[in-house]
C-alpha cells in the first residue's frame, strides 16, 4: 500500500483574501486552495512547511490525516477570547497542547500512530468541516472536546493511575454531532466514553430571561462600545458578549462529584467491556437454543437433505450437506442423543465410502464417525 497524507486548513472567522489566497497556493505544487479553506494530499512526499505557522497566519482549523494512524487537529483562538487556564487541566504532552504563536493561541489535539487502528485507512476529506465548529464551542464555554481529547491519550502518556481526571464537564452523556464525529476521529473507546460520562451532569442552558435581565445591566457606555465594535464589523463579538454576560450572571452552583483517577476510569471500562461481552454470549447461546430448538422439528427432513444433495455428486452439494450435517451434531450435542447421531452417520458414510471428496470434507469438518 502507498503512503496516503492528508492536510486540510479551513477559515471560519473570514475568508481569505486574494493575496493569501495566492501566497497559500505558492505552498505546494499540489494545493487547492479556495478563499474558505486549503487541501492538499500526497501518496508520496511531504508538506515542505509547519502546518501550525500556515494555521497561524493564514486560517482557524486544521486537520491532518496519514494512513499509518496519526492524525492531528489544530484550532487557533484570539488570545483574548480563549482563557488558558480552562484549557490547561486537560493538557498532555504531545498529545493535547496550548501554544503561543503571535496574537493567537494555537490548540492541538494529536493521537500518534502507536495509538491508533492500523487498519483505519479513511480518507481525510469531510473529517475538518464536521469537526470545526468545536472551535466556537470552545470558545463559549464548552470544554467537553477538550475532555474528550485528553480522555483518548489517558493510555499513551506518562499518566499514573492515580492521577486524577481534570473537571468532567457537564453533558457528556449527549453529545453533540461534531462532538461524536470527534470520537470517532480519536478512536475513543466506547466503553471509557460511557465510564467517563458517568461523571458528568446535564448541561444546562441559560435561560433568555436571564440573558435579557444581564444585558439590562450593562453600563450604558459598554452597550455603545459593543454596538460600535459590531458596526465595524468585529469578529467573534458574539462569544465575547457571552462570557460578560456570564461574568454578570454568575456560574449557577453545582454538585460536587466526586474527583476520579485514571485507574477508576480504566476500571470501569473494563467492567462495561466485561458486561457487554456477556451480555452478547447469552444472546448468542439463546439464540443457538432457538435454533437447535427449531432444526428438532424437522430433523427428519434434514437428513433427508443431506442424503439428496449426496446423490447430486457436486462439489458445492457436498459443503451444503457437512454443513447441514454440523447442524445435526449441535442438535445431537444439545439433546443428548449423540450415539443415535453416530450411528446414522455411520451408515452414510459407508453408504458413500467410495467418494473420496466427500470423505475429504467430513474428515475436514470432524464429521468421521467413531
Amino acid at each position: 500500500m502507498s503512503e496516503y497524507q492528508y492536510h486540510e486548513w479551513q477559515t471560519i472567522d473570514r475568508p481569505l483574501t486574494d493575496k493569501e489566497r495566492a501566497e497559500v497556493n505558492k505552498l505546494s505544487s499540489h494545493i487547492d486552495v479556495r478563499s474558505t479553506g486549503a487541501w492538499v494530499e500526497y501518496s508520496w512526499g511531504d508538506f515542505k512547511h509547519d502546518p501550525k505557522q500556515v494555521l497561524a497566519k493564514y486560517f482557524d482549523a486544521y486537520l491532518y490525516m496519514a494512513n499509518w494512524g496519526s492524525r492531528e487537529l489544530m484550532f487557533r483562538f484570539p488570545k483574548a477570547l480563549l482563557d488558558r487556564q480552562l484549557v490547561e487541566p486537560y493538557c498532555l504532552e504531545y498529545c493535547v497542547e496550548l501554544s503561543a504563536v503571535g496574537d493567537y493561541w494555537i490548540l492541538r489535539i494529536a493521537l500518534g500512530d502507536d495509538q491508533s487502528d492500523s487498519d483505519w485507512i479513511e480518507e481525510g476529506s469531510g473529517w475538518l468541516p464536521a469537526l470545526a465548529p468545536l472551535r466556537n464551542d470552545i470558545l463559549l464555554g464548552d470544554l467537553r472536546a477538550l475532555y474528550l481529547a485528553w480522555l483518548a491519550n489517558i493510555e499513551y502518556t506518562d499518566l499514573d493511575e492515580d492521577d486524577p481526571e481534570p473537571p468532567a464537564p457537564a453533558g457528556l452523556t449527549k453529545l453533540t454531532a461534531p462532538l461524536i464525529r470527534l470520537a470517532q476521529f480519536l478512536e475513543i473507546d466506547k466503553h471509557l466514553l460511557k465510564a467517563a460520562a458517568a461523571g458528568s451532569t446535564d448541561q444546562q442552558s441559560t435561560p433568555d430571561h436571564v440573558l435579557r435581565d444581564a444585558i439590562a445591566h450593562l453600563p450604558r457606555s459598554e452597550c455603545d462600545d459593543l454596538l460600535w465594535r459590531l458596526a465595524q464589523g468585529e469578529i467573534n463579538l458574539g462569544p465575547h458578549l457571552l462570557r460578560r454576560l456570564h461574568e454578570l450572571i454568575g456560574s449557577p452552583d453545582s454538585v460536587a462529584q466526586p474527583q476520579r483517577r485514571v485507574g477508576d476510569l480504566l476500571a470501569a471500562r473494563d467492567r462495561l467491556a466485561k458486561a457487554e461481552q456477556q451480555k452478547q454470549r447469552r444472546a448468542a447461546e439463546a439464540k443457538r437454543i432457538q435454533e437447535l430448538e427449531a432444526l428438532a422439528q424437522r430433523e427428519a427432513a434434514v437428513w433427508q437433505e443431506v442424503d439428496q444433495l449426496i446423490q447430486t455428486s457436486q462439489a458445492k452439494a457436498y459443503k451444503e450437506a457437512v454443513r447441514l450435517l454440523e447442524q445435526l451434531r449441535d442438535l445431537a450435542d444439545y439433546n443428548g442423543t449423540q450415539a443415535a447421531f453416530e450411528g446414522r452417520l455411520r451408515q452414510l458414510t459407508q453408504q458413500y465410502a467410495r467418494r473420496p471428496s466427500l470423505m475429504a470434507a467430513l474428515k475436514s469438518a470432524g464429521l468421521k464417525p467413531i
